[in-house]
Formats: structure tokens, sequence, C-alpha cells
């Protein structure tokens, strides 16, 4: 009777995580979708396209000032959360260091607007745009994660959001607001951000940081990094690549189509979330159950998306974009639509098997040579097939990910779990 009440209690705050984890998604990429079509229509397809080169380049910041944290913190705040002086403690070691890559992210950003061509050309865009870097700096969603508490913080995240979203509608009205874009988009992270700061106050002390622990945390989420930042290179990269080496114009329409596989995609990253603090902590062999229970549904609806996309491609573009330059691109979309499928399943073991058994080595592995791979495929297929090059890469690397991750999945069982 104690045991299923207990597992009842777990169930039930999974669930709630996942429903408060689902909004904060829904605030990240759905309320962004909903403007999508409309600034593609108000500002055009090639200023659009700036805006997210621009954006997919201060993402790829974003991982570097995350520096695995998302994972590695949050497993570390779930094992401590009810020892408040450790927790406080860990918090702002944590906080020194993603303060220090956040300083070094924008001189780097700063050099590359005032050194290169492409960024200086509009490098109000790409300074603007380092808002979000600092927002996600300033939000520890990693702290909440780990204790629990996503209920206040994802009230806060979504209404941040709800701003933006609304800002851009009022105004944004010709080609030249494009500038307004990342303004409101890095001030939605930076409202978001410093409310999500102050409110995590309420769960610790304030304690100096001791620089030698926020080194020794850095090194320990170092291998979290690389593959974090492996899966910028198939996912950010190509919108950056596209308008380097192709036009804006055509990172335009590529990243429009990206950002609904992105929204497929953040079906699972919540659910995957809220499982991860309370999945960290069990038992090898609880893991591999879950993760054997878990495979099929997410394996289905992975399908269902795919076959949506695939035979539906250009009717969703005329929709959502009204725009012909997109549409005419359809197959495009219809290239990425496998992404669906794929995706579901390699962000179950990718995102929630390795991490919760602590094989970050193997994670590392899958995530580099996938992330490597469609580098070098992207920089060649672009030069000859533009974004169907990009698009066949992304898939083609996607796909590659589900091979190596089951491969070491079932390496995993066979010597550890059975």
């Amino acid at each position: 009777m104690i045991l299923s009440t207990w597992k009842a209690k777990i169930n039930s705050i999974v669930f709630k995580n996942y429903l408060y984890l689902l909004m904060i998604q829904g605030a990240n990429f759905i309320l962004p979708l909903i403007t999508i079509p409309y600034l593609v229509r108000t500002i055009g397809t090639n200023k659009f396209g700036i805006v997210m080169v621009a954006q997919s380049l201060a993402l790829f910041l974003t991982i570097v000032t995350d520096f695995g944290f998302n994972i590695s913190a949050t497993r570390e705040v779930a094992l401590i959360k009810n020892n408040k002086e450790s927790l406080s403690q860990f918090f702002f070691n944590v906080i020194f260091i993603k303060t220090i890559l956040l300083i070094c992210s924008f001189l780097v950003l700063l050099s590359l607007t005032i050194f290169v061509e492409k960024f200086n050309q509009e490098s109000l865009v790409y300074l603007l745009s380092f808002g979000v870097v600092f927002g996600q700096v300033l939000f520890p969603s990693w702290f909440f994660q780990g204790i629990e508490k996503m209920k206040m913080i994802t009230f806060i995240n979504v209404l941040a959001k709800l701003i933006f979203t609304v800002s851009v509608f009022l105004v944004i009205k010709d080609q030249d607001d494009y500038y307004f874009v990342p303004l409101f988009y890095g001030l939605g992270f930076l409202l978001s951000g410093a409310l999500g700061f102050i409110f995590s106050l309420k769960y610790i002390q304030y304690k100096k940081p001791i620089v030698f622990e926020s080194i020794k945390i850095a090194k320990e989420s170092f291998s979290l990094f690389l593959s974090n930042l492996a899966v910028s290179f198939y996912t950010n990269m190509n919108t950056f690549i596209i308008g380097v080496f192709v036009s804006d114009s055509l990172a335009g329409v590529y990243s429009s189509m990206e950002k609904l596989i992105v929204a497929t995609k953040s079906i699972y990253t919540p659910l995957y979330q809220a499982m991860f603090p309370n999945l960290s902590i069990k038992g090898k062999h609880k893991i591999k159950e879950t993760i054997e229970y878990m495979k099929y549904y997410v394996g289905v609806l992975g399908i269902i998306i795919s076959l949506v996309i695939i035979l539906f491609a250009k009717d969703i573009l005329e929709i959502i974009y009204k725009d012909d330059l997109i549409t005419s691109y359809y197959s495009i979309f219809q290239i990425l639509g496998l992404i669906g499928f794929l995706s579901s399943l390699n962000m179950l073991y990718v995102s929630l098997f390795f991490p919760a058994i602590k094989a970050f080595n193997d994670r590392l592995k899958i995530l580099s040579f996938a992330g490597l791979f469609n580098v070098l495929m992207v920089l060649l297929l672009v030069q000859f097939y533009t974004i169907y090059g990009v698009a066949i890469s992304a898939t083609i690397s996607e796909f590659l990910i589900l091979i190596l991750a089951f491969y070491f999945y079932k390496k995993h069982v066979k010597k550890e779990l059975l």
C-alpha cells in the first residue's frame, strides 16, 4: 500500500512537471511559430532569412553558455535538493561559470561584427540577437527541473513569450522594422530569465562562488558540452551555413520549414526533461524498463507526424506561410519530415537513457560523429544542391544518430543491465 502510494506520488510529480515543461516548450516554439508566417509576409523572405541566420548564431552561443549544465547540473541538483547549504553553493558555482562563458561569447560575437563583412553588414541584428543568450544564462531551468518545481517558472516563461508575440504584431508593420524581431525576441528571454533568477532565490541563500569547485563542475560537464555542441552542428548551424554560402532568402526558406520540424520535436522534449530528474536516481534495470516501455509509443507518434508532413507538405506550407517562394520548395519539407519519426526515438536514447545512466562518453561519441558528419556533408552538398543538400544531410544525420544510439543502448543492456 505504501509502495503504490509512493509510486503514484512520483508519477503525479512527473506528469505535472511534464505539463509545465510542455507549456514552456509551447512558449519557446509554438508562440514564435504563430509570428513566423506574419513575419515572412511583413518583412519578406530575405529579411526574415537575415534574422534567422543571426538567431541561429545566437542559439549556437547559447549552447556554449549552457555548457551541458541542462543535464549535469539538473542531475546534481536532484541529488542534493534537500541540502540547502550544498544546493546554494552549487547554484552560484554554476552561475559563475555561465557568467564567464557569457562574457567570452559576447566578445566573440563582437569581434565577428567588427572584423567579418558578412556580420558587419547587419551588426545590429546580430548584437540584438544576443539578448537570447543573456536571457538563457539568467534563466536557471536546470535548477527548477532538478528540484522539480516548474509551476511558477512556467507561468513566468509563457508570459514573457506572450509579450514578444503581441509586440511583433503591434510594432512590426513593414520591411524596415525587421530590427525589432531580434529585439523583442531577446527581451522576451531577458524578462523570463530575470524573473526566473529572482524566483530561484526563494530556494537558496547567497554563497560566494568557489573557483576551484566551479572549475571541477565545468570539467565534469565538458563531455556533455561537446555533445550539445555537436547537436548544434546538425540543427542550428544548417540555417547559418545556408546564409553564409548561399543566400539570406534561401536561409529564410529553410528556416521556415526547420521551425516546423523543431515544433514537432518539442512534443518529446518536455516529457524527457520531466522524467530525467526522477529517472536519473533510479537503478539501471528500472531505467531500461522505462525506455523499453516508451519506445513503442513515441515511435508510433513519430511515424504519424512524418506521414502527415510527407503527404500534406505543400498544403501545410500554403496554409501557414502563404508565400510562393517557400511553398515552391515543399519537397524540402517532405525530406525534413522524416525527422519527425527519427528524432522521436533518438531523443529517447540520447536525451534520456544515456544521461540517466551517466553514459556521457557514449553520448558524446554518437553526437560528435553525427555533428561532424553533418557539417562536412552540408559544406559539400550545399555547393551543388543548395538547400536540398542541407535537408538531405540533416535527415541522414538524424538517421545516423538513431543507428548509433540503438547500438550503444543494446551494448549497455547486454553488459550492464541484464
